[in-house]
């Protein structure tokens, strides 16, 4: 897990997105209006998310109270959401932070 947070598969060569492109195609194939997905769009939505993740991570971080702790937080994550109008649209998103909190904060870690 760590190996594929940190952007290395197996063999140890650097890959082009940490996220696993997997769920992130489970994740679009969700929606009703998409049937395929090419691999090029694939990507370019997981570094995307990546890019997004790590921006709203960083701004999280030195606007919240992590920077007095050295750590985020859950809490941090939603004021940010809440006080933030870049990031407005994700207050009161329903987030199943009990399911992937964990992979998420490592991928966090690794941005900051």
């Amino acid at each position: 897990m760590a190996d594929a947070v940190a952007g290395r598969d197996r063999c140890g060569e650097q890959r082009l997105v940490s996220l696993p492109l997997s769920r992130i195609r489970v994740i679009m194939k969700s929606s009703p209006e998409v049937s395929s997905i090419n691999q090029e769009a694939l990507v370019l939505t997981a570094k995307a998310t990546e890019l997004f993740v790590q921006y709203l991570a960083t701004y999280s971080y030195r606007h919240g109270n992590g920077k007095e702790r050295k750590a985020l937080t859950y809490s941090d994550l939603s004021n940010t959401a809440e006080e933030s109008e870049t990031f407005q649209f994700l207050a009161g998103a329903k987030v199943y932070h009990d399911l992937a909190q964990e992979d998420i904060f490592s991928f966090v870690r690794v941005c900051l």
